[in-house]
């Protein structure tokens, strides 16, 4: 067994076993999974813990769960198997501050936008929103259009300091929109949550678009890459209420 640490989290434990289990060839490329149950007391964790684990292992393609049948490893190469786990065991901890720093700062981006956005504003988002979709249809990531999508809210702020700090932002923020991390599960619900911040901003509600700003980073991004809750439990503490609820002379005058 691993030894623990309290910095440690327990996807990120969870991860690091099972790698070191097919390292000894305890567990072999293709073979079935013991059980939650079992799994959870081999790995000294909760079956809840190793639920969320393995659904994000698996949208990741590198488990398969077969219906009356159980979860097996991919039919990859050990080799393959153990660089992928080994990477996932340490990028656990940047995308964990990653996705907090999101969390923090994109709902109220979201929020922001939806009272000020002009006309042509929305239409670039729709624009964004259109080509991210014709882009999963052909089979690719949609990450383009969706990083896109991303700075188009950002300008629709109309936030002279925010837009300064753009570049810097995005650089801090393309590790959770690489392109490894993407499938084709994420492309299809980052694609969701984007048409209900659209809905939102196109209503100019404030409370809509942050909301549906929150389900997106948490729904597509922290359940999707298996990072705990507790990653977030200080940003929704520290981001709680409704700002933007009352608009200010200087939103109607952006948007009219």
């Amino acid at each position: 067994m691993l030894p623990s640490s309290k910095k440690t989290r327990i996807y990120e434990t969870i991860v690091a076993q099972l790698g070191q289990l097919i390292q000894e060839g305890r567990l072999q490329p293709g073979e079935r999974l013991p059980p939650e149950r079992e799994l959870a007391a081999r790995l000294q964790v909760s079956r809840a813990s190793v639920r969320e684990a393995l659904r994000s292992l698996e949208l990741q393609g590198l488990l398969s769960s077969r219906q009356g049948s159980g979860t097996f490893i991919a039919a990859v190469s050990q080799e393959e198997l153990l660089r992928t786990f080994a990477r996932l065991a340490e990028e656990g901890q940047t995308l964990r501050d990653i996705f907090e720093l999101r969390f923090l700062l994109e709902p109220p981006i979201a929020a922001m936008a939806a009272r000020r956005a002009t006309p042509p504003d929305i239409a670039r988002l729709e624009a964004t929103l259109k080509q991210q979709e014709q882009q999963i249809h052909l089979g690719q990531s949609g990450v383009e259009a969706d990083v896109g999508f991303h700075a188009v809210l950002a300008e629709a702020t109309h936030n002279g300091a925010l837009l300064r700090l753009g570049t810097t932002l995005m650089e801090v923020l393309t590790p959770s929109r690489d392109t490894h991390l993407q499938t084709p599960e994420r492309s299809r619900l980052s694609l969701l949550s984007h048409r209900r911040i659209l809905e939102a901003i196109q209503a100019g509600s404030a409370a809509r678009a942050r909301k549906a700003m929150e389900d997106h980073v948490v729904h597509v991004d922290r359940i999707l890459f298996g990072l705990p809750e507790e990653a977030f439990s200080l940003s929704i503490e520290l981001t709680a209420g409704e700002p933007f609820t009352q608009g200010s002379t200087y939103d109607q005058t952006h948007r009219d």
